[in-house]
């Protein structure tokens, strides 16, 4: 990041992944944004605002870990660098065609007449 405004364009992109992720990532999307958020804030003379954000970092480590790996399982881009790494996850092909049992068109013959003796 070269200026404030780079920070504050990273920091909106990753409001909007969390606006948007599912439940099933969304908690630990929170802690890796407000990780974002609290380390643009920091003033980096303040050494006790460093350490804060170091002890952050490392609080967080676990969350951005689960982040890292669903969307590059699921988008198949690298957070880091945002370089795809591969394609997307798709749904593997069908194993086999589906059998049927074919069927006829033709009427099921009718049964003689049976005649009492």
């Amino acid at each position: 990041m070269v200026s404030t405004r780079d920070v504050e364009t990273m920091i909106g992109r990753w409001e909007r992944l969390l606006e948007r992720a599912p439940l099933t990532i969304e908690g630990d999307m929170a802690v890796v944004t407000d990780l974002f958020r609290e380390a643009a804030a920091v003033d980096p003379a303040d050494p006790t605002e460093v350490q804060d954000l170091a002890d952050a970092s490392y609080a967080a480590n676990q969350a951005a870990e689960a982040v890292r790996k669903w969307v590059q399982s699921t988008c198949a881009v690298d957070v880091a660098t945002g370089l795809t790494i591969a394609p997307p996850r798709t749904a593997p092909p069908a194993t086999s065609p589906a059998t049927t049992v074919p069927t006829t068109t033709e009427p099921a013959p009718t049964p003689a007449p049976t005649v009492a003796p």
